[in-house]
């Protein structure tokens, strides 16, 4: 699955490594608890490393801001043994490695999820990182042609990304893989940048309503008046009819 990935993805050759990576180097790389210690034991069968692209092999520049501070994005592969407790085995992979890092999680039976998390400079110790909530896809089988994931494979080629600085190319990544969630919600996704850019914004506005229906409906479960619950029926019904119609909005970029 590496080399094809590798190839499936055009990553460039002169920054291909794909070597296996120690386990124990990333318990000294990373303040890990003893039970992420014992995630990576019992749950990972192998890390990669399999790219780094830095200025050095790419061309690409360096991006310095007060917030970040990207030289090079790494790419991890992990082969994994079961996919118990897996958002907290992602979290500590990408905690454990300060650069941004392209993190894809491969299970036994060929399915691959993809995961990013931008790391802005820690501001009492520009040395440091502050590692963001990671997002990542479902799992998905990335050989399968008949499935709207071979957009997201095809949008996520090396060469197809923005190659302005190294902040430009990993937040292209990064709101390519954000574009899984519309595969989930429409069974596909946008695959142009203008595109892209109007569908994030409208799942947004989609998740916000979608946190509202949940309030709503809990209001609703502990409320005794016939008359407030019929009140709160209502605006359910409103805030679910918004979803749809910015759902609707999301198949037309697509």
């Amino acid at each position: 699955m590496r080399e094809w990935l590798i190839n499936r993805l055009q990553i460039p050759q002169r920054t291909v490594l794909n070597r296996k990576i120690p386990k124990k180097a990333f318990f000294t790389q990373a303040d890990l608890s003893t039970s992420e210690k014992e995630m990576f034991t019992s749950q990972i069968e192998g890390i990669y490393l399999l790219s780094v692209m830095n200025q050095q092999s790419t061309n690409i520049p360096i991006y310095q801001d007060d917030e970040f501070n990207y030289a090079e994005v790494v790419w991890i592969y992990v082969e994994l043994r079961s996919d118990k407790h897996i958002n907290r085995i992602i979290g500590a992979v990408h905690k454990s490695i300060p650069n941004p890092v392209v993190l894809i999680m491969s299970s036994s039976d060929e399915q691959i999820l993809l995961s990013t998390s931008h790391k802005k400079l820690n501001k009492n110790d520009k040395t440091k990182v502050v590692v963001d909530q990671p997002i990542h896809t479902n799992w998905f089988n990335p050989k399968k042609e008949d499935t709207a994931y071979i957009k997201l494979m095809d949008t996520l080629v090396v060469s197809n990304l923005s190659f302005k600085n190294f902040y430009s190319i990993y937040e292209d990544i990064h709101h390519w893989i954000r574009c899984e969630e519309l595969i989930q919600l429409v069974g596909t996704m946008p695959t142009n940048i203008d595109n892209r850019k109007e569908a994030i914004t409208i799942l947004n506005n989609v998740q916000k309503y979608r946190k509202e229906v949940e309030q709503l409906q809990q209001n609703q479960k502990g409320q005794l008046d016939f008359g407030a619950k019929m009140d709160l029926y209502m605006k359910i019904r409103i805030k679910e009819q918004e979803v749809h119609s910015q759902l609707q909005q999301i198949k037309e970029l697509c």
